[in-house]
Formats: structure tokens, sequence, C-alpha cells
């Protein structure tokens, strides 16, 4: 008997042709001329992040998780997410989580735990990777943000509120629900 989950399979794509169509560095979009699964032509747009996304759930030792929320441009609405953001060229998953922690919220950790990892859409390459961080204590120095998180703030919530938020849909971020939900799991919330 199989693996309920199992990711092992043919392709039944063909790609004939790829093309960027746009690129800033920051991202990449790329159109390909394929043959779908049902054998019809067709074309898949996709986009490309040359680094990984990384996500972090801060949880202090009472039991409160650290958010924070900023004005996501595309959606025209502010948002509570988990502190995150993206590798620099050369930096570990986890190099890149430790200072998105210290730049988002001003924290350091002592424990770090991976959450997994996972993919926010099938139009993006990129994959996350999720951190639960305890041990929490003020940072020394200063880490600053750039310029789009100058409107960020950070509040701290229990773990069962943010949760619930993630549940009942105040959280909208999806990477900060997965981590939120891992996070209360592994933690027996």
């Amino acid at each position: 008997m199989s693996e309920p989950f199992d990711e092992d399979g043919p392709n039944p794509w063909r790609t004939g042709s790829s093309q960027v169509v746009y690129d800033n560095g920051r991202l990449r979009l790329r159109e390909d001329s394929v043959i779908q699964p049902d054998g019809e032509p067709g074309t898949y747009a996709y986009l490309e992040l040359p680094h990984p996304v990384v996500g972090v759930v801060p949880i202090s030792d009472d039991q409160q998780v650290y958010l924070v929320r900023q004005w996501r441009y595309p959606w025209q609405r502010n948002s509570w997410e988990i502190p995150a953001g993206h590798a620099e060229s050369g930096e570990s998953v986890l190099e890149a989580s430790q200072r998105e922690l210290a730049e988002e919220v001003g924290l350091q950790a002592s424990r770090w735990e991976p959450l997994g990892t996972g993919y926010s859409s099938a139009t993006l390459t990129a994959r996350y990777y999720l951190f639960l961080a305890s041990g929490l204590s003020p940072i020394t120095s200063n880490h600053r943000r750039e310029g789009a998180e100058e409107d960020l703030i950070a509040r701290c919530v229990p773990v069962q509120e943010a949760v619930a938020a993630a549940l009942d849909g105040r959280i909208q971020h999806s990477m900060s629900i997965v981590g939120l939900l891992r996070a209360a799991r592994r933690l027996g919330v």
C-alpha cells in the first residue's frame, strides 16, 4: 500500500519553450509554452524568486506570540503576520530568520526549531521555511528596517488568540496561518 501523501509519480506536463517576461532582480516572471496533461497546448506563467522566504513564530516563555502588522500594497490593507522576509544572497534560512526577528521585532532567540516548509501558490516557485523561536530576549544592536517596513508595528498576543485569529480569518497571510498552526501543535496549545 502506498503512502497517502506520496509525491512520486510521472510529470504529465511537457515544456516546449520558456522565456523570462520580466526580471527586476527580486522576482522574475516566466512564461512557458506547454503541453498540458490532457495533451492540449497551453501556456503557464509563474513567478520565480531567487531567494528562499522565511517565517518566524516567536514564542515567549509565558506562551505569547509576537506578530507584526504592516500595510500590504497589493492587497491595499493592513495584514497581521508572523515576522517574515527573504534570505539575502549567501544567507542560510536560519540566518535570515534570525535577522528578520531582529529587524522586525527587535528580538533574538536562544532556541530555534524548524517547523517545516511549504509553498504559498502554484504560481510562485518560492519555498518558505518556518521556525519556532523561543528563549527570547531584546537585541542590543540596532537593526534598521527596510523602507517598506517603516509602518510596521509589533504586538504580543496569547498564542491561543493568534491561533483563533488564524482560524477565523482575522489573520489572512497564508504562511503566517501555517506557521501559527504548526507552532501551536508543536507546543500542545
